[in-house]
């Protein structure tokens, strides 16, 4: 059994309507002035760079830019619909169960492109129960089935100081020192904050800064900013470059160099850009659970810190309800207590 869902690229969210029939449908760019038109067939392939699609039996495979596809609707296995609907919850037990049903829905999905889709859901989902080794190694095999993914901005990269299981670190240094660029990059994230292999990770970051596949080196470029934000000595000049740098990035990529800049303008005590910079996450592209509750709380405190409390504690219960059981949900529920307690008590009428 199977239904018809939607299949989006990038950071785009509909709801379309679609009938009952196993054909797909491609909304695609046309012209100026936001037109577009559908077609109707079965999808051959769907990279990076380009959608393939047939429209009926022994016709002429059409092919079209990637960078025009606005939509795509095509059948589901239910297996697939529900371990989306489980990961859509949030609540940590059922990201368990929305790892089963995909990877029941991958075993099953004939489709290469569908199986990637799958894939990058399963990455998001490790990343969600923070198994780095696992998630890691879904999305390299996400990249081999398709080196030019569209699925590229759920790499597992460290934008904020988490601690490593054993496993976790072995596994990156693993990835460290392999071939693989993007193995490289998150290899070299993790350990970045490394006491004894900080130094080998920034070697590695300088050289994919270089690199020829733009997504690594500009993800290689703005994870060297990591250690100079935390430390607080990024001048205004510099922050006024990232902000340029992060301006020409794609819009899917902006997510964990937000959050790094964000933090940067913090250290400098300008809260309102730390804020709309922070807020870029939980308002364009939550993609990374994790670190988009991180950055829903840190763009409250910085909110807080120049007086804004009402927005401010809007954000803390907007962590709490879109990322509860993250470390950052449980932090933000203890400043809403906080501030609850030093709210002064209504003073009472006293008759005449």
């Amino acid at each position: 059994m199977s239904s018809a869902r939607v299949c989006l690229p990038l950071l785009a969210v509909f709801a379309v309507a679609v009938s009952t029939s196993a054909q797909d449908q491609v909304v695609l760019k046309r012209g100026r002035l936001a037109g577009k038109i559908t077609i109707a067939g079965t999808i051959e392939e769907f990279t990076g760079e380009d959608i393939q699609i047939r429209s009926s039996q022994g016709e002429t495979l059409r092919t079209y830019p990637a960078a025009d596809v606005i939509a795509v609707v095509t059948p589901h296995t239910e297996a697939h619909d529900r371990g989306l609907a489980l990961l859509r919850e949030g609540r940590e037990g059922r990201v368990e169960d929305a790892i089963v049903a995909l990877e029941t829905a991958l075993k099953k999905e004939p489709r290469a492109w569908v199986r990637r889709e799958i894939l990058a859901s399963l990455v998001q989902s490790e990343l969600r129960r923070g198994d780095i080794p696992k998630a890691g190694t879904r999305f390299l095999a996400l990249l081999r089935s398709d080196p030019t993914t569209r699925h590229f901005r759920v790499i597992p990269l460290a934008w904020m100081s988490e601690p490593l299981t054993a496993t976790a670190r072995s596994q990156a240094q693993s990835w460290l020192n392999g071939s693989v660029e993007a193995g490289k990059l998150m290899g070299a994230s993790l350990l970045l904050d490394d006491p004894n292999l900080s130094s080998a990770a920034q070697s590695v970051l300088r050289g994919l800064a270089t690199s020829p596949d733009r997504r690594i080196q500009s993800l290689a470029q703005t994870q060297g900013w990591r250690l100079e934000a935390a430390q607080g000595t990024v001048g205004e000049l510099e922050v006024a470059r990232w902000q340029a740098r992060i301006d020409e990035l794609p819009g899917d990529l902006r997510a964990g160099p937000c959050y790094v800049l964000g933090r940067a303008y913090a250290a400098r005590h300008d809260y309102e850009l730390a804020a709309a910079t922070l807020l870029w996450l939980p308002l364009v592209d939550d993609h990374d659970f994790r670190l988009t509750a991180r950055a829903c709380l840190e763009a409250g405190i910085a909110l807080e810190r120049i007086g804004q409390q009402s927005e401010a504690h809007g954000l803390y219960r907007e962590a709490t309800r879109r990322f509860p059981e993250t470390p950052s949900a449980d932090e933000a529920r203890g400043l809403l207590e906080t501030a609850t307690e030093r709210e002064p008590s209504p003073k009472k009428e006293v008759a005449p």
